[in-house]
């Protein structure tokens, strides 16, 4: 009877032992945008954003989209065009006019100082992940 109550005590104890493993842990990508802005350049925008990686692993962009523009690309800070970005795992990639960022042409209609709107990055394990953006 001691041995059974014994038992029940142990694993009564052990039942409270429980470990919640986080993004780090257990090794995934977790990829977020801040400070989405926009400003003009000729007759498109170009935008300036902070991406932050907080997964163990990183993630690729493969593409931009939006809908106020016909064409959107990521470019470099000479202009030239970029197929893809590498985002790595736990850290801070800082899109700027100087560095990496994207440059919206033709736009589908008029944007006003002080709207915001949605530019889509696609990553390549993530999928589609939106960039809130406010034209300065």
């Amino acid at each position: 009877m001691v041995g059974r109550a014994a038992r029940a005590a142990l694993a009564l104890l052990l039942a409270g032992c429980v470990h919640y493993p986080t993004v780090m842990d257990s090794g995934g990508v977790r990829i977020r945008t801040e400070n989405g802005r926009a400003v003009r350049q000729g007759d498109g925008l170009v935008v300036s954003c902070d991406i932050a990686s907080t997964g163990k692993y990183g993630d690729v962009i493969v593409s931009v989209t939006t809908p106020v523009a016909r064409q959107a690309q990521l470019v470099n800070g000479r202009g030239a065009p970029l197929g893809r970005l590498e985002v790595p795992g736990a850290t801070t990639v800082h899109f700027t006019p100087a560095g990496p960022h994207i440059v919206l042409t033709d736009l589908q209609r008029p944007v006003e100082r002080g709207e915001t709107f949605i530019v889509t990055l696609m990553f390549q394990k993530s999928g589609g992940i939106g960039i809130v953006t406010l034209l300065e």
